[in-house]
Parts: C-alpha cells; structure tokens; sequence
C-alpha cells in the first residue's frame, strides 16, 4: 500500500510539473482580460468554471492543467476534512454532554469545523476563477499558433508585356506568393 501511494505521488508530481509549465509560461505572456473569443478554441471558460463549481479542480483539469487540478481538487478534500473532524467534535461533545452530564464546553469542534467550511468556499471560488483565467490563457496561446503557423496565400492579378522577337505581347495572369 505504502508503494503504490509513494508511486502514485510521483507521478502525480511528474503530471503537475510537466502541465503546470505551460499555464505558468503564457501567464507570463498573456493577460487574461485581453482574451476575445474565436470560434477555434479549444477551451471554453464558461464550462472550466462550470465544471470548477461543481468539482473543485475539474476546470483546470479540462483545460489541460491536470496537475493544476489535483491540487485544487485536494485542497477541497483537505479542507472538507477539517470540517468533518469539526462536526465529529460536535457531535461528540453533545453526546457526551446527554449521556454523561458533563457540563464541559460543548462549543468545542465549532472553530475546527468554520475553518473547514470557510476553507472550503475559499478554494471553491478561487478554484472557479482560476479555471475560468486558464482556459483564457490557453485559448490566447493557441490563437497565437494559429496566428503564426498558418499558411497565407495571397494571389493578384499580373497584366504586363513581354517582348518576343521585336514584338510586344500583353501578358495576363496571376501571381500567387505563399507564405509559411
């Protein structure tokens, strides 16, 4: 058990290194507020924080930061476990308090279990607004490849003369030039 957590780990740790360099490299060189909608991307921001609202981490997750997610995704179950341990403090306290008498703090486990919850709202949200500014950022990056990998072909009309053996001949034509 303990070699497939280890192992598990490791390629969770591989996962987000190699995922999380793409997002932190066109962070750099994208500004999420300047993102206009194409109809090619492959990402659509309002789904990533659809899908960020229902499962913490799953909007990372489809817009290709795994790793991103996980991490998300995790912080929530931390999180929700916080706040389990706090209601399992309250209710353990109020059956002690019925069963025995004891009149001991019964508002212990409130604290442990508003940490847990407000805990979870924060990566909630932050988890929404993050999937929605990574898909914005990944759909920038590949607008620009489209931008730069594209062919262009322009073509234009080509009317000239020519001189064959004393003689002038009109020329009509086009003239196509490709650009990669």
């Amino acid at each position: 058990m303990k070699k497939t957590l280890f192992l598990f780990f490791i390629l969770l740790s591989i996962i987000s290194n190699v995922e999380a360099q793409r997002y932190s490299i066109n962070k750099l060189k994208y500004d999420y507020r300047q993102y206009v909608p194409d109809a090619y991307d492959p990402y659509t921001p309002a789904i990533s924080g659809v899908c960020s609202f229902l499962i913490p981490g799953l909007g990372q997750m489809i817009s290709g930061e795994v790793g991103r997610g996980v991490a998300f995704l995790g912080g929530y179950t931390c999180c929700s476990i916080v706040a389990g341990v706090g209601l399992a403090q309250i209710y353990s306290n109020s059956f002690d308090y019925y069963n025995t008498g004891n009149t001991g703090s019964s508002n212990a486990g409130v604290g442990t279990l508003l940490v847990g919850l407000g805990g979870m709202a924060v990566v909630s949200i932050w988890s929404i607004v993050d999937a929605v500014n990574v898909a914005k950022v990944n759909n920038m990056y590949a607008q620009s490849l489209r931008k730069t990998s594209s062919i262009k072909l322009e073509m234009s009309p080509y009317l000239g003369q020519l001189s064959i053996n004393n003689q002038n001949v009109s020329s009509m034509g086009m003239t196509m030039r490709i650009r990669f």
